[in-house]
């Protein structure tokens, strides 16, 4: 499990849940699953408001970041995807699905619905299956080496983030801790065959209808990473602020002609903090080991101005509401049966 700075790792609705008989079957950097009691093969999926860049939780909190994640994540899966297969068995407005999933109402209205989804158990495709329509991020140094990113061969000349023709596949390894590995698409396809490529397809197709989507709200969604189980069921957080990068039309375009980074609707004000924070070992928490003890205690103390995490906050809960024309607690009440 990850490790996470003590003063973040319980909160009150998962003190309650444990305190209440639900089993932590796995804490994450930010997300949590908890096992009920006699509810076989169903997990409660639960967000927090930890923070994490550079593969560190940071010891702060981000005001309503646990409820937009799952918020957008059950827009998506219910309100544009219901096609798709994906892990869902429930959400708060309609009863009959927990009654069908074995729960009583008044043990489900005693949940954080708010930060909360009813799921099925399933396994994990150890590939992170990401996809780019932009040449950026991650990929950018690579690029500006020999052209490529993730073994895709791109026009040279772009600039950073300038649109791509088509959108492109870059796979990583899945980690348990510390950093996921970049791997291209040839080794992606040599280790997982036929049926990895099969995976990576629906995944492609899911992305280009989601930019597709975002475009019509004058969104991009300049790159995103899904799980999947490999029964090809859409897992986890699905194109949330913490899995994708988004932005606005007008904003990349004057980003590139002006030579700069475009607003990202996501973590990025504490990433910007954390990539000049003075640090033991230099300038930045990105150039620190999350396995190495010393930099975990250094991070373990730190104290994120309330400036940038309330900035995140702001962004969180705009890209909800630019995505799903909702603001968030008219989307609770309305879909998640949240009063």
């Amino acid at each position: 499990m990850a490790v996470i700075p003590p003063k973040v790792v319980d909160s009150d609705f998962s003190t309650d849940l444990i305190n209440r008989g639900y089993e932590l079957a796995y804490r994450g950097k930010v997300g949590e699953l908890y096992r009920a009691p006699g509810k076989a093969e169903q997990l409660l999926m639960v967000r927090s408001d930890r923070l994490s860049i550079f593969d560190f939780v940071l010891p702060v909190t981000v005001p309503y970041k646990g409820e937009v994640l799952i918020a957008l994540t059950h827009f998506w899966l219910t309100q544009v995807f219901p096609d798709i297969p994906n892990h869902l068995l429930a959400w708060g407005t309609e009863e009959e699905r927990w009654t069908t999933a074995g729960w009583k109402m008044d043990d489900v209205l005693k949940l954080p619905l708010e930060r909360t989804l009813l799921i099925k158990e399933a396994d994990v495709w150890p590939w992170e299956m990401i996809f780019r329509h932009h040449v950026g991020g991650s990929v950018w140094k690579q690029y500006q080496t020999d052209s490529t990113a993730g073994g895709n061969q791109i026009p040279a000349g772009l600039s950073k983030w300038q649109k791509l023709d088509s959108p492109i596949f870059t796979p990583t390894t899945k980690a348990e801790s510390g950093h996921d590995v970049a791997v291209t698409v040839a080794d992606y396809a040599q280790e997982t065959g036929d049926f990895g490529m099969m995976l990576s397809q629906i995944c492609g197709d899911i992305y280009a209808r989601a930019y597709e989507y975002a475009a019509r709200r004058n969104l991009l969604v300049l790159d995103t990473k899904f799980e999947v189980s490999p029964d090809g069921e859409f897992l986890d957080e699905v194109l949330t602020p913490d899995s994708s990068r988004y932005t606005t039309v007008e904003d990349l375009e004057s980003a590139i002609a002006e030579g700069r980074d475009p607003v990202f609707y996501d973590k990025e004000p504490v990433r910007i903090w954390g990539r000049a924070l003075e640090t033991p070992w230099g300038t930045g928490l990105q150039s620190l080991d999350p396995t190495d003890d010393s930099h975990l205690d250094f991070v373990e103390e730190l104290e994120v101005p309330a400036a940038v995490a309330d900035d995140c906050s702001d962004r969180y809960l705009q890209i909800f509401e630019m995505i799903t024309g909702y603001q968030l607690v008219d989307y609770q009440e309305q879909f998640l049966g949240i009063n």
